[in-house]
C-alpha cells in the first residue's frame, strides 16, 4: 500500500506540500497503479473494501454536490454529513454481533472490516470524530495508533468499532480525511466538470456534474478497496490471486521488451498457465472490453500468417505499473520485503 501513498502524493500535491486544486492532478502513476492492483478473485474477498470506499467516497461526494449548488455549502461546519456512523455500517455489512442462537459472538466479517479501518487510519486516510463536529482527542488518537501499529496477527480486536460504540450517542463518526490528504480534489476530478469547461470551474459538481470526459475517468477507489481488502484477508490465511499477479507480471515484461507492446497468444496463454492460472487468460481478455478501470489486453491478427497467428496488445498503462514497481522495489531499503513490486502482495 506504499505505492500508493507515495503516487497519491505525488499527483496531489505540489513539491511544498500543497494541496493542487482540481484540474491540475496528474494521476498517471495513481492510474498504472490501479491496472496493476485491479484482479480478479473471490469477491467476498473483495466487496467489503469496494462498498467501504464507495460509502465513503459517496458521502464526501453528496457534500461537494451541495457546495457547488445554489445554496451553498460548508465541509467546515456541516462535513459531519460525509461521516459514517456505526449505524451506517451495520445497515450496510450487517450487525457487529450475531444473534442469540450463534451466541451473540462476533460476526466474523466484522473482523475483517475492522483491519480495513485499521488500515485506512493508520495511513490517514479517514479521520475520527468523537463526536458531530469534534475530532478525537490528540491523545487518544495517538494511543490509538501506537496500539494498532504494534498489534500482531491472530486475534483481531475491534478497537476503531468499539470507538464508534462508545461514542454513538454524542455523533461519533469518521470521514475521509479531505483536510489533510485532499480527498476532494480526487472526486472533483472524477465526477465533476473537466478543466476548460466553458464558464464552469474545473471541479465544479453543481452544473457540471454530467460533463464528460471528466480529468479523470479511472475509479481509484475502488481498485484501492479491492486492494486494502487483500491485505487484510484473514480467512485463508494468505494472499488470494498471486498467480494472477506473477502472470500480469511476466506478460508485461515480454511486451516491454517490444516496441510495440506485443505477446503472441500461444505465450499469453503459456505464461497464464505456468503460474496456474490459465483458467485467467480467458477472462482478462473479455473484462478488458467491459471494464475501462481494468487493463485491456487486445488480439491482432498477425496480417499474411499461414497458418493464421495472432499477437496480444498490452495495455501501456498496465507495463507502465510493471515499470514502476521495478523502480520502487530499487528504492526500497528493507531486506525484509523480497516483493518486487507493491501489488501489494498483499502486494
Amino acid at each position: 500500500m506504499d505505492d500508493f501513498d507515495l503516487y497519491w502524493g505525488e499527483s496531489l500535491f505540489d513539491s511544498d506540500d500543497t494541496k493542487k486544486s482540481p484540474g491540475e492532478s496528474d494521476y498517471t502513476s495513481l492510474i498504472a497503479w490501479a491496472k496493476g492492483n485491479s484482479i480478479s478473485v473471490d469477491q467476498s474477498t473483495i466487496s467489503i473494501g469496494r462498498s467501504l470506499m464507495t460509502l465513503l467516497v459517496d458521502r464526501l461526494k453528496n457534500c461537494l454536490i451541495k457546495r457547488d449548488g445554489p445554496i451553498g455549502f460548508s465541509l467546515r461546519f456541516e462535513g459531519h454529513e460525509a461521516g459514517v456512523s456505526l449505524e451506517d455500517l451495520e445497515k450496510e455489512f450487517g450487525k457487529v454481533r450475531m444473534a442469540r442462537k450463534f451466541g451473540n459472538k462476533i460476526n466474523p466479517k466484522w473482523e475483517r472490516i475492522e483491519l480495513l479501518l485499521q488500515e485506512l487510519f493508520k495511513r490517514k486516510h479517514i479521520q475520527l470524530y468523537q463526536s458531530k463536529d469534534t475530532l478525537i482527542d490528540k491523545r487518544k488518537e495517538s494511543r490509538l495508533e501506537t496500539i494498532i501499529s504494534e498489534s500482531t496477527s491472530g486475534t483481531v480486536n475491534l478497537y476503531i468499532t468499539n470507538f464508534l460504540f462508545e461514542n454513538f450517542v454524542d455523533g461519533g463518526h469518521f470521514r475521509l480525511n479531505h483536510d489533510r490528504l485532499n480527498w476532494d480534489t480526487y472526486i472533483s476530478d472524477r465526477y465533476g466538470a473537466p478543466p476548460n469547461t466553458q464558464n464552469i470551474m474545473a471541479g465544479n459538481l453543481g452544473p457540471g456534474l454530467e460533463i464528460h470526459p471528466k480529468h479523470l475517468e479511472v475509479d481509484l477507489h475502488l481498485a484501492y478497496g479491492e486492494t486494502i481488502s487483500r491485505r487484510v484477508t484473514q480467512f485463508s490465511g494468505k494472499e488470494r490471486g498471486l498467480g494472477q499477479l506473477e502472470a500480469r507480471k511476466k506478460v508485461c515484461d515480454f511486451a516491454t521488451n517490444n516496441d510495440d507492446r506485443m505477446v503472441p497468444l500461444d505465450v499469453y496463454y503459456r505464461i497464464f498457465r505456468m503460474a496456474a492460472a490459465e483458467h485467467m487468460a480467458d477472462y482478462y481478455l473479455l473484462r478488458s472490453t467491459s471494464d475501462r478501470s481494468a487493463a485491456w489486453f487486445k488480439i491482432h491478427e498477425v496480417e499474411g500468417s499461414n497458418p493464421k497467428k495472432w499477437m496480444v496488445e498490452v495495455d501501456p498503462e498496465l507495463v507502465r505499473w510493471r515499470e514502476l514497481s521495478r523502480d520502487r522495489a530499487r528504492e526500497r531499503v528493507d531486506g525484509d520485503n523480497t516483493n518486487d513490486d507493491e501489488t501489494e502482495m498483499v502486494e
